[in-house]
C-alpha cells in the first residue's frame, strides 16, 4: 500500500532534498577544484626540492641505529651519533663508525659520541 503524505510533509521532503543536493554539490567542487595559490605553491615546493636534491645519509642513520644509538645530522655534512652505555664493546663498535665516516670519538658521562664534519 503506497504511503500518502501530508502537503507539509512533502514539502519538508523536498526543503531536504534540496539542502543534502546543495551541500554534496558544494563539497563535489571543493575537492575537485584547486585555487591558484595552492597550485603555486606546490610548483614551487617541487622546483626548491629539484635544486637541492636533498639526501640522507642512509649509511650512516643505518650504521647508528645497528647500535642503538642516536643520529643526528644536516645538510652541511655534520654527522653525529650517541650511545647511552659506554661498555666496552661499544667503544669498539663506536671507534669503527668514527673511523669508517672519519669523525672524532668522545665518550663521558652522555656516553659515546662520534661527531664531526663529512
Amino acid at each position: 500500500m503506497a504511503k500518502t503524505y501530508t502537503e507539509l510533509e512533502a514539502w519538508a521532503i523536498f526543503v531536504g532534498a534540496l539542502i543534502i543536493g546543495v551541500v554534496l554539490t558544494s563539497l563535489f567542487w571543493a575537492f575537485i577544484t584547486t585555487p591558484e595559490n595552492v597550485k603555486k605553491i606546490e610548483k614551487e615546493i617541487k622546483s626548491a626540492n629539484e635544486t637541492f636534491n636533498v639526501e640522507k645519509p642512509s649509511d650512516f642513520i643505518t650504521f647508528c641505529n645497528k647500535v642503538e644509538g642516536i643520529s643526528n645530522w644536516d645538510n652541511a655534512g655534520f654527522r653525529q651519533c650517541v650511545v647511552k652505555d659506554t661498555s666496552e664493546k661499544n667503544l669498539i663498535v663506536m671507534n669503527l663508525l668514527c673511523k669508517k665516516f672519519n669523525l672524532t670519538l668522545s665518550y663521558g658521562s652522555f656516553g659515546v659520541k662520534c661527531e664531526g664534519q663529512i
